[in-house]
């Protein structure tokens, strides 16, 4: 019976000492895998201020857009009055020269 005890006390040491090896393992598993998380973390942040970033630079550049749809407007507009101007120097000058030529 000494000899079957002993033999259990061995089969449990040894099995204490492979769930040992596994906690050992697992705990540096563990380890190796927080630091992974920590590391995807911290570029997820990076993206993040990039995208806010980017979307304020977006934001700008719609302003920029408007503004210049804005002046492109204003510009037209001025333009066209010019044209009737133009327009009418034209007709006098022509019925001065008809004028003239009579």
């Amino acid at each position: 019976m000494t000899e079957r005890i002993q033999h259990i006390i061995d089969e449990i040491r040894l099995k204490s000492q492979a769930i040992s090896h596994q906690l050992h393992e697992e705990r540096e598993k563990n380890k190796a895998l927080q630091a992974e998380l920590q590391l995807i973390t911290e570029r997820l942040e990076v993206q993040k201020q990039k995208e806010e970033l980017s979307l304020s630079e977006i934001a700008a550049l719609k302003e920029e857009l408007e503004a210049a749809k804005g002046q492109v407007v204003e510009t037209i507009q001025p333009v066209g009055r010019k044209d009737e101007e133009i327009d009418e120097l034209v007709k006098e000058i022509e019925y001065c020269i008809s004028q003239l030529k009579r």
